[in-house]
């Protein structure tokens, strides 16, 4: 890809979309997770004979992260969109494997509901400095 291009993805413990926008082409990419979901109950209290899982949930959304980031190119900045503590949880791996490997790009966080794959390209073209031009019908 020439000219300037920027990634997005919108991320939950279910899914993340990576779009990689240029004014010439945009590529999709779509990883489904294998987190469990959080197991809600009106039992007893985690206990150490009876732990609650979490930890189980935790390694597996590690994996997950991980999966991700190999998605994301090295050079572009990156907007990251989620809802809850995922997106926040993910901005502070991807910034820490920027910090471990020296290099430094720009990577906002913003908080969001889901998004169709239409309104985050909207918001990657925003963040990369070229939202798309609208036109009033006549």
């Amino acid at each position: 890809m020439t000219g300037p291009h920027a990634t997005g993805v919108w991320i939950s413990a279910n899914s993340a979309t990576v779009l990689r926008w240029s004014p010439e082409l945009t590529v999709r990419h779509r990883i489904d997770s294998t987190v469990p979901g959080r197991h809600r109950s009106t039992g007893r209290p985690p206990t150490e004979t009876h732990p609650s899982g979490e930890g189980h949930r935790d390694e597996h959304l590690r994996t997950y992260f991980v999966q991700v980031a190999q998605a994301l190119p090295v050079d572009d900045d990156l907007l990251l969109v989620g809802d809850g503590e995922v997106v926040e949880h993910f901005a502070e791996q991807v910034r820490s494997e920027e910090d471990s490997h020296g290099r430094t790009r720009r990577i906002e966080v913003e908080k969001s509901g889901p998004l169709t794959e239409r309104q985050l390209l909207a918001r990657i073209r925003t963040f990369a400095g070229s939202p798309a031009k609208r036109t009033l019908p006549r």
